[in-house]
């Protein structure tokens, strides 16, 4: 049962964070990125997407072959310059396409506070679409679906299925698509075995967060390779080959699932989510389940009030009574990403594309996402969905009998800095800059002086927003304010 205490609360105890007591957060960076107003320019990122080797992962990879039956689907809230550099790239990799197009209205500008209700919606809206392509599987209709952001997708089937994230031009026209897929798998392959072979695992932020759990034998097979089969199959009974290991560019660094031994216990604590930002938010963890919200703003409330709806409901695959249930906490690992700045946030411009940067944890807490137990919650007519709480600069700890290995440093991941992985990017180019991150934010009180509290916690958006703007119009300016090199380009 989740508590409900004074939402102005932002923690018990909670003091200003310094600059002074920080150090060791990497500086603020923003990428220097040409305004982009002609199809040719975006057309060479979609290129270097659609040629690399097909992934069921986060990271776009989409194989392209000619004759190939490709049903990509937009909608009204896709710029139309990305919709036509899509087709372009689709006729010229002689594909037989079909773009369907979804009238959605005018996108929504977004606070912190939407994901609840969005992902109520959402949650239903994965479902469906599951249903359709599970019929696309079975008769043959095309060969490849290009569609979505995010969430599971049927894995080994006939019909391969994979993501289109780009929404704006500043998505397409990104490093992060050029990087190659050797470079990402090895990235993604580190960061895997080393969740792996942890023990116990101590996830730790400098806004708050400080939980640790056991990374139990009970969740994986005898040779700790891949998730136990029974666990999996009732968690997506008919999507094993998704729910058995990692999903590239985004990496459990726990499973996405509950057993009876779940015991991660502390504090989640955070000022962003898939959608936007929101003020500091904390919840209390004991033994996977969430026991306190404390503070948010309006998330927080409305968080609140989901949680007092389905306090007394028994959920299939948990341990408690209630829909407040941490199960999620994914790793981002492609160093290239950054957060769009024009027209953000507003309809699928939003918080959710910036959670594939390396290095970035998001924690996922509600009913697992088109499971079974979640279908099944459904159908009986319970609430279900699930939430986000974003940590920018974590730091990862895998605890093992052999000593303790960082896997991310206060937002780095330390998969950029391994040897094996910048010799396979020197292959490419200078593994430097192909491993650099190219997106830092800048956060008063953390990487930046101020006061955490005044400056930005209590009012994340307002200062979000004049970021991105400094960023986009003065970005000279911007990099020496910050202290980065003005004339700072990513290629």
């Amino acid at each position: 049962m989740v508590s409900v205490p004074d939402p102005a609360l932002a923690g018990p105890g909670h003091a200003p964070f310094s600059i002074g007591s920080q150090r060791g957060l990497p500086a603020p960076r923003c990428p220097r990125l040409p305004e982009v107003s002609t199809v040719e320019e975006l057309l060479p990122f979609l290129e270097s997407v659609a040629r690399r080797p097909y992934s069921t992962g986060l990271w776009p990879a989409w194989d392209l072959r000619e004759r190939e039956r490709v049903l990509a689907r937009v909608t009204s809230w896709h710029d139309p310059l990305v919709v036509a550099a899509l087709e372009e790239t689709l006729k010229r990799f002689g594909t037989d396409y079909t773009i369907q197009h979804e009238e959605k209205g005018e996108p929504p500008a977004w606070t912190g506070a939407d994901e609840v209700d969005y992902y109520l919606a959402r949650t239903r809206e994965l479902a469906r679409w599951m249903v359709e392509w599970e019929e696309f599987d079975r008769n043959g209709s095309y060969d490849k679906i290009l569609m979505g952001y995010g969430g599971p997708i049927l894995a080994q089937r006939k019909i391969k299925i994979q993501r289109l994230p780009f929404i704006v031009p500043e998505q397409v026209a990104s490093p992060a698509h050029l990087t190659p897929a050797e470079v990402l798998v090895a990235i993604d392959e580190w960061t895997w075995e080393r969740v792996r072979a942890a023990r116990t695992v101590h996830l730790s932020d400098p806004e708050g967060t400080d939980i640790r759990f056991t990374n139990h034998d009970e969740y994986w097979d005898d040779s700790r390779t891949v998730y136990r089969r029974d666990h999996v199959e009732r968690t997506y009974s008919s999507n094993v080959p998704y729910g058995e290991t990692y999903l590239p560019g985004h990496v459990w660094g726990r499973p996405s699932f509950h057993i009876p031994q779940e015991d991660g216990t502390g504090v989640v604590a955070g000022t962003m989510n898939h959608i936007a930002p929101f003020p500091r938010i904390e919840l209390q963890i004991q033994n996977s389940a969430i026991v306190d919200i404390r503070g948010g703003g309006e998330f927080g409330e409305k968080l609140r009030a989901v949680a007092r709806q389905a306090r007394d409901t028994r959920y299939p695959g948990f341990n408690s009574p209630g829909i407040m249930q941490w199960w999620e906490a994914s790793i981002g690992t492609n160093p290239k990403i950054h957060r769009p700045r024009a027209g953000y946030p507003t309809g699928y411009n939003c918080g959710l594309y910036e959670r594939m940067r390396a290095g970035i944890v998001h924690i996922g807490y509600g009913t697992v996402i088109s499971s079974d137990q979640e279908r099944e919650a459904a159908a009986r007519g319970d609430l279900v969905g699930h939430w986000h709480v974003h940590l920018n600069f974590p730091t990862y700890v895998a605890e093992g009998p052999g000593g303790d290995e960082v896997i991310i440093d206060n937002g780095h991941l330390k998969a950029l800095d391994d040897p094996r992985i910048r010799e396979i990017a020197a292959k490419y180019g200078d593994p430097d800059e192909i491993l650099r991150e190219d997106w830092i934010p800048a956060v008063p009180g953390l990487n930046l002086p101020g006061d955490y509290d005044r400056d930005y916690a209590a009012d994340p958006m307002d200062w979000t927003l004049t970021e991105l703007h400094m960023c986009r119009k003065y970005h000279p300016l911007f990099m020496q304010m910050i202290g980065g090199t003005p004339d700072e380009t990513c290629h």
